[in-house]
């Protein structure tokens, strides 16, 4: 299995010393259902390996590997990566269905230079991306936005508090009690936030392992998660 990883990871890497290739490596000799995953999905993240240029660009693309490795290590789910990518339509990172019948998808964002003290602007920042990535969560199924957060910044009520932000901005800007987020993105958030079944929040330690994760489960979502899912990602 050894001489399996090496090279699927040096192959996904261009050189064993990269600096994605430790963690990858380690996630594929850990989790035989994530090398299955990265075996079956390698040219989609050997491009974005490529095209990961800072160090910025590699965690985003960690987190969305860190994400998809937490999933498939319960064989209920199975996971594709980049499932819109063909089509050419902007879309979730992952597709996921769980027990062979019910699919819902992943979109994967970090929430960057956040201060541990300052609730209310870690909240706002957060509204900000949801109303970013609202736009790519499709009608017809259920959408997760995983949200990546520094270790040790409380992220218990961040969610909750980030969608009461939002929930009282009326549309059209006049009276927003968060000026700072736009009167479009605003509208983009109100038309679509019945297709955001949850938000998870996570966080990443440097050995790859996930952190605890808290979970705000959207109460006007179309399509809610599964309990069954709720739970796993909350004690996984």
């Amino acid at each position: 299995m050894t001489k399996r990883v090496d090279e699927l990871v040096t192959g996904i890497c261009g050189a064993a010393d990269h600096p994605l290739a430790p963690l990858l490596r380690q996630w594929c000799q850990d989790s035989r259902p994530f090398l299955a995953f990265a075996e079956a999905h390698a040219a989609k993240i050997r491009k974005k390996v490529r095209l990961a240029a800072s160090e910025e660009e590699r965690g985003d693309l960690l987190a969305e590997l860190a994400f998809a490795a937490l999933l498939v290590k319960d064989r209920r789910f199975s996971v594709l990566y980049e499932p819109y990518r063909a089509t050419g339509q902007r879309g979730p990172d992952l597709g996921v269905t769980f027990k062979t019948h019910t699919s819902f998808h992943v979109e994967v964002t970090r929430l960057r230079l956040l201060d541990p003290v300052d609730a209310g602007g870690n909240a706002l920042k957060l509204a900000r991306v949801v109303c970013e990535k609202i736009g790519q969560l499709p009608p017809g199924a259920g959408n997760l936005l995983a949200v990546f957060v520094p270790p040790g910044v409380g992220s218990g009520a961040l969610a909750a508090t980030a969608i009461r932000l939002l929930d009282r901005a009326p549309a059209g800007g006049v009276g927003n009690p968060a000026p700072e987020l736009r009167p479009e993105a605003l509208q983009s958030y109100l038309r679509g936030r019945q297709r955001l079944s949850a938000i998870a929040l996570c966080s990443l330690a440097a050995d790859g392992r996930q952190q605890g994760m808290s979970l705000w489960l959207g109460p006007q979502a179309r399509h809610p998660l599964p309990p069954e899912v709720s739970r796993y990602l909350q004690t996984a």
